[in-house]
């Protein structure tokens, strides 16, 4: 099948009727520009959305499904794959809000198919994975988060237009060697990895709309999923080691799309990561900026440091580029240009992303076509 035909099939399989709307879309009577710049990007109503435990007080909470299913296809034109590969990537269950207690609130999302690429051009097979699975106790300025999820909150990556993850936050430090690969893989740690965890956080409003928060979290090894195939239960087993990874130190003020603040992995004197991080916005120009130092093993620390700046005007497309670099790969920095499209933006939509990697040996050209309703 063609890259063309996947994104035929795809949009033409995407809902038709205002009736079929994703699940916070639905309950709250929003359209999806409520709470996105471009779905998935939140603009600030959406920070504050999420922030308050995903509550819209102004508004009347209406009876519905209590989730949203996200479908995507990806093509793919690989420097090792001799022929441009397609392939359904992604089937995802979404849902969030408050429980029955109300200073109590949840979030979830599990992929019932989710394959991707690794490093040597493969598929990888992880269906039945959790993304997040986690619960959330609010009290005053205060907050605990116990569950599986990412372990910086300043900056969500899965809220991305582009397709791949930013690198400083996606690359991980080696874990300890285990008796397993897939145990070894568990002991690593990215700053948007996710892991099973238990956080802490404290708020402190300031002056002029900002919000300070700082946080505490201690993250294990392991992976909470459901695998659904041979493969996934050994790429996406259930299982969870009692001894920490390290404790994640995070500190940010925050006002709408405007941030600054830091955060710290530490696990011993030569496994650490730290990153500077800010972001902002001008118009229809967002920026975001992360400049660190990162060690694992024998080697000195190295530096790293990214530069990602996106135009998305009101409207249905929009694009950017990030420019970053790992110290410690050898590599040229990377350049990545995406394009992403949405329609209609209402109370569903579906979205097509077009990302190229720029690079010496690891160019790339990726396409990502998908709905949520």
């Amino acid at each position: 099948m063609s890259a063309a035909a996947v994104i035929l099939a795809l949009v033409a399989a995407a809902p038709a009727t205002g009736n079929e709307i994703p699940y916070f879309a639905r309950k709250w009577d929003v359209s999806c520009s409520y709470c996105h710049v471009a779905p998935p990007k939140l603009n600030a109503a959406g920070e504050a959305f999420v922030a308050r435990g995903y509550d819209l007080p102004e508004r009347s909470a209406r009876g519905t499904w209590p989730f949203a299913v996200w479908v995507s296809g990806r093509s793919e034109a690989l420097p090792d794959v001799a022929s441009v590969r397609n392939y359904v990537n992604r089937i995802e269950v979404i849902s969030g809000g408050r429980v029955v207690a109300p200073r109590l609130a949840y979030f979830l999302e599990w992929r019932s198919l989710s394959l991707e690429t690794r490093g040597d051009g493969s598929l990888r097979d992880r269906s039945g994975r959790f993304e997040d699975l986690f619960v959330i106790a609010m009290a005053g300025r205060a907050d605990a988060t116990l569950g599986q999820f990412r372990l910086i909150g300043q900056v969500d990556v899965s809220r991305r237009i582009g397709v791949g993850e930013p690198l400083l936050l996606s690359s991980s430090l080696a874990g300890t060697p285990a008796a397993s690969p897939r145990q070894t893989a568990l002991r690593a740690f990215s700053p948007a990895g996710r892991s099973p965890a238990a956080r802490l956080g404290y708020h402190v409003p300031l002056r002029d709309g900002w919000r300070w928060t700082t946080s505490a979290a201690i993250p294990l090894p392991g992976e909470l999923s459901l695998p659904l195939t041979d493969d996934a239960r050994v790429e996406a087993s259930n299982e969870v080691e009692w001894d920490p990874k390290g404790v994640v130190v995070e500190s940010f003020a925050r006002r709408g799309l405007h941030s600054v603040g830091a955060h710290l992995f530490y696990d011993r004197s030569d496994r650490y990561l730290a990153h500077a991080l800010g972001t902002g916005s001008v118009g229809p120009l967002y920026w975001t900026a992360i400049a660190g130092v990162a060690r694992s093993g024998a080697s000195p620390a190295h530096g790293r440091w990214s530069l990602e700046a996106e135009y998305l005007p009101r409207g249905p497309a929009g694009g950017g580029v990030r420019v970053e670099d790992l110290a410690t790969d050898g590599r040229d920095p990377a350049v990545l240009v995406y394009f992403n499209a949405h329609a209609p933006g209402t109370r569903y939509t579906v979205r097509l992303t077009v990302e190229q990697r720029i690079q010496r040996g690891r160019g790339a050209t990726f396409f990502e076509v998908g709905t949520v309703f």
